[in-house]
């Protein structure tokens, strides 16, 4: 695991302490206030099986089986009507807010690919995936990443790889840093990355956060994990919660619990 600059670890650390004071909790206090009715029933007490109620739910929500906080079910996630999908229960806190905790929902992040598209983590629900940090210029990160595309690495993932291939497991990775120094990455090192250690199954994204290291929400949020050091990584379940922290803990439970 490689060292990050000592002057950068300071700044992590007081900045991580504030960070925990903040919420950065997505506003979600109009959802479920809506008026009832959606989905197979009458518009005007609701949806589900046309009760005056709605479904299984609560005929003064407007909500299927689930919560409206949630937006659980199989209408739209913003009403929180109908009988399936989450909607937004991905979205957890806003890194760098709170400390990440087995058992316990994983702060929500955001990125961009090597096409320059927006990416949310919220694209992995229902799959539970590795989260790992890296730094393009990172040796120890460069090798993991040759694993994941195939090639010699001292990192045993082919368990790993088949579970990506089964579809049982997703693989996200971050690169916190571009290839020269500490700063912010660009989609050419994206680029670049994957046309070094291709791989289709894992999702490749780039931290936003403009300037050098040591405010990036993930790096952050991850103090506790990563301990001055890349790459490191914790595996996050199918409902957004943490499972395992650490690298070594976090591949070796993928594979046990997921790989092929």
């Amino acid at each position: 695991m490689h060292l990050r600059q000592l002057s950068i670890a300071f700044v992590c650390v007081a900045l991580g302490l504030s960070a925990c004071t903040e919420e950065g909790a997505d506003d979600f206090s109009s959802i479920g206030n809506e008026t009832p009715g959606d989905g197979d029933g009458d518009t005007t007490g609701g949806d589900g099986d046309g009760d005056t109620g709605d479904g299984d739910g609560d005929p003064a929500t407007g909500d299927g089986d689930g919560d409206p906080t949630t937006g659980d079910g199989d209408g739209d996630p913003t009403t929180g009507d109908g009988d399936g999908d989450p909607g937004p229960a991905c979205m957890g806190t806003e890194a760098p807010a709170g400390t990440p905790t087995v058992g316990q929902q994983a702060s929500h992040w955001a990125g961009f690919t090597a096409e320059g598209e927006d990416w949310d983590y919220c694209e992995m629900q229902g799959t539970p995936f590795v989260l790992v940090i890296s730094g393009a210029w990172c040796g120890p990160c460069q090798d993991l990443a040759a694993g994941m595309a195939g090639q010699a690495s001292s990192f045993d993932v082919a368990s790993i790889l088949a579970g990506l291939e089964a579809g049982s497991l997703g693989f996200v990775e971050v690169l916190l840093d571009n290839f020269n120094d500490f700063g912010e990455v660009s989609v050419a090192d994206l680029q670049a990355w994957e046309d070094m250690y291709p791989n289709d199954y894992v999702h490749l994204v780039g931290d936003p956060t403009p300037g050098q290291d040591g405010t990036e929400p993930l790096w952050i949020y991850l103090g506790p994990v990563h301990m001055g050091g890349v790459p490191a990584a914790i595996l996050i379940d199918a409902a957004f919660n943490v499972e395992v922290m650490g690298m070594s803990e976090s591949l070796a439970t993928a594979a046990a619990n997921y790989g092929g």
